[in-house]
């Protein structure tokens, strides 16, 4: 209504240039504090937001990869891993430390591939065959190491088999290996308090 009003206006005004000079500034706030007004005040569309579309044949999402912005990544559990029925640790954890418990006297082993963890973690780097690639290191058992953090912010990855995996980023093993898989299961590995 007001708009209609100053547009009708200023069409008027605009024939005669010398009486709009002197309104030109006050005339442009009032319009402007007008349109403002008028923007936040008209009636609201009585539709409710569409939803997103949710395909319900898509695969379940496995792990993080890719998630590399803070507004994707989900809130990471304060509680120590949990495990699934096969011993395997799940979830979306963020706990960092952890001790090898695998009896194995050669210690456990840790493996890469040919790829950077950058590569491995991107989300087009197709299906993971981690339990496949070779062992670049052990780790002694009563070893602590510290896993890193996925771009996701979280620490377990999922091969093609549906296994879980931590990224070793340091140990304390008189290798110090780093840099590489080991595999995320009660009987191998177990998470150390951040206390200890």
């Amino acid at each position: 209504m007001y708009l209609d009003y100053f547009w009708k206006t200023l069409t008027e005004l605009g024939n005669n240039q010398g009486r709009f000079k002197p309104l030109g500034l006050p005339l442009l706030l009032a319009l402007v504090t007008l349109s403002t007004v008028s923007c936040t005040t008209s009636p609201q569309s009585s539709q409710s937001p569409q939803s997103p579309v949710v395909n319900p044949s898509s695969p379940p999402i496995q792990d993080d990869r890719g998630s590399d912005t803070p507004d994707e990544m989900p809130i990471a559990s304060s509680v120590l891993p949990q495990t699934n029925a096969q011993g395997d640790y799940t979830g979306k954890s963020n706990h960092i430390n952890w001790r090898v418990v695998d009896p194995d006297p050669n210690g456990l082993n840790c493996r890469m591939g040919d790829r950077t963890i950058i590569e491995v973690w991107n989300p087009s780097a197709g299906a993971l065959n981690i339990g496949s690639w070779p062992v670049t290191g052990t780790l002694p058992p009563d070893s602590t190491f510290q896993a890193a953090l996925s771009p996701g912010g979280f620490i377990l990855t999922f091969d093609s088999n549906n296994q879980t995996w931590i990224f070793v980023e340091s140990s304390n093993g008189p290798e110090q290996t780093s840099n590489c898989f080991i595999r995320a299961n009660i009987n191998y590995v177990e998470p150390v308090s951040n206390s200890r």
